[in-house]
């Protein structure tokens, strides 16, 4: 079960898998407004690409589900912080997620069924109570490429990557 040492760590995984998808990224990107500060606040991810615009992200690298307070503070920070303000010269970013690992620790791979569970709730509860979407990794396997998926199971999805690899030799 793969898990990871820090958030900078997973979030390095997941900006190579955009990267590798024809996105642009950006990390720790401070506001327009905040580059004169001497502790700007610091965003963990922007990303772009033409079909879908700006996204801005969140991460956090939660081990037990009882560390909602994690996730709750990602919320504050994207609500209280980053969402009104402009970032990379002028641009304004209208989609916001969080990130956190889905394949480790407390969601084991054989519990699917718990794992599709938290993953439902946190984001009909994350888009429906404060318009942040979940940002879900998934590495790769023997049937499909490592990929990302923003706002899952909705008409606005947004899949990067994964691509199926079954019978390719």
């Amino acid at each position: 079960m793969k898990s990871y040492k820090s958030e900078e760590e997973f979030i390095d995984i997941v900006e190579r898998c955009l990267k590798n998808n024809g996105c642009k990224t950006w990390r720790e990107i401070v506001p327009d407004s905040c580059e004169s500060w001497s502790m700007p606040w610091r965003a963990d991810l922007i990303f772009f690409r033409e079909d879908f615009g700006y996204i801005g992200i969140e991460g956090k690298n939660i081990r037990t589900l009882g560390q909602g307070g994690v996730i709750s503070d990602a919320v504050d920070q994207i609500e209280n912080k980053y969402r009104k303000q402009t970032y990379l010269k002028g641009n304004m970013i209208g989609k916001w997620g969080i990130l956190v690992p889905m394949e480790c620790g407390y969601l084991q791979k054989d519990n699917v069924l718990a794992t599709n569970m938290v993953k439902t709730f946190l984001r009909n509860f994350l888009r429906k109570r404060y318009n942040i979407c979940l940002l879900e990794y998934s590495p790769s396997s023997k049937w499909r490429n490592e990929g990302v998926t923003f706002d899952a199971m909705t008409p606005n999805c947004i899949k990067i990557g994964g691509e199926n690899t079954y019978g390719e030799s």
